[in-house]
């Protein structure tokens, strides 16, 4: 009894647009299932938040990293090789201008559909802050060798002090051997080497150097955000900063948004409980709980968000041939149906 080579029993299936249909239902089902459980999460994650034999089993098929794990993306492959198959078979039969955009149609739904899976498995997305005048390293948030500098920061105001949009002079340097400077602003990102980064957020940073006994501390303190005083972990030191600073029988306030008279208003906190406060000018030094902080400058700091997807420009790509092919083959069907 002879024996088909593989090949030859597996070809016939691929070229099936049953089979398509049937790998793209699993690969939904299978999609469904990754936006339900959080992608990237340690082991220990899964067992805590499912159980001891669930999160194994999480773990094991790789659903905590799906649209990387080896199994998914060999389902993907064979997707985008039915589709294709089905599309050459057809214009080996027919070869006529409606095959031929059918063909362009599948092969754009492949571009979009690899593209997206690169999105969803090996995009990148990090959020770092950085004061004016500062760098920092992108190596250090998972990106390729180069360093990015916020040399200028600037917000415009409305005349009653709210926010108009923000503006920040960024140097991206020694990225993928190249350096690019550019100001950027909310929904205007700089687009360089295949990153866009974005301007997200701003707020005061404060220096300060907290003093007991003959041991000094350096410390930057983002403004309302509590920070653990490195040789007490049952206390920590929270910062706010008053721009224009005034003083009146209401508490304290500011005039306006712009640093004229800069204060900087140190909480100590223990337990979650204020245990001492003090109001300081740069420069200044007070006793705090016991501790001598002095205040040594401030700066505003740009919260930034950095994207590397390749897939986005992939998705628009297929997009455009999937546009193409219909536009081919449902005008060659109507000018047959016209005639």
């Amino acid at each position: 009894m002879n024996k088909q080579h593989p090949v030859k029993t597996i070809f016939p299936a691929l070229t099936s647009m049953q089979t398509a249909i049937y790998l793209l239902i699993l690969i939904a089902l299978l999609s469904a299932v990754g936006t339900i459980i959080p992608q990237g999460e340690e082991s220990r994650f899964y067992i805590q938040h499912y159980g001891q034999y669930p999160g194994t089993f999480i773990t094991l098929l790789g659903l905590n990293h799906l649209y990387q794990v080896w199994w998914y993306q060999v389902l993907m492959g064979f997707l985008c090789l039915s589709l294709l198959l089905c599309s050459y078979q057809r214009l080996r039969r027919t070869c006529n201008l409606a095959s031929t955009g059918s063909l362009i149609l599948h092969l754009g739904m492949v571009v979009i559909i690899v593209g997206a899976t690169w999105s969803l498995g090996y995009a990148k997305s990090v959020y770092l802050e950085i004061n004016e005048g500062e760098a920092a390293f992108l190596k250090d948030y998972g990106l390729k060798e180069g360093y990015l500098q916020v040399k200028k920061f600037k917000v415009d105001y409305y005349p009653d002090h709210s926010p108009r949009q923000y503006y920040a002079h960024l140097s991206l340097q020694d990225y993928k051997g190249g350096n690019y400077e550019e100001n950027i602003a909310v929904n205007h990102p700089l687009e360089a080497a295949g990153l866009k980064i974005y301007q997200t957020s701003w707020s005061w940073s404060m220096q300060a150097d907290v003093i007991q006994d003959e041991n000094k501390q350096q410390l930057s303190l983002q403004n309302g955000i509590a920070v653990p005083l490195p040789d007490n972990s049952s206390l920590e030191i929270k910062a706010l900063f008053i721009p224009d600073y005034q003083e009146d029988g209401m508490g304290l306030q500011t005039k306006s948004p712009y640093p004229n008279n800069p204060r900087m208003l140190a909480t100590l906190m223990k337990e979650g409980q204020i245990a001492d406060m003090m109001v300081l000018a740069p420069g200044e030094s007070q006793n705090l709980g016991g501790y001598t902080i002095v205040f040594q400058g401030f700066a505003p700091y740009t919260g930034l968000t950095i994207k590397e997807d390749r897939g986005v420009n992939m998705v628009f790509t297929g997009f455009a041939l999937l546009s193409l092919g219909l536009l081919i083959r449902y005008r060659n069907l109507y000018r047959r149906k016209a005639a």
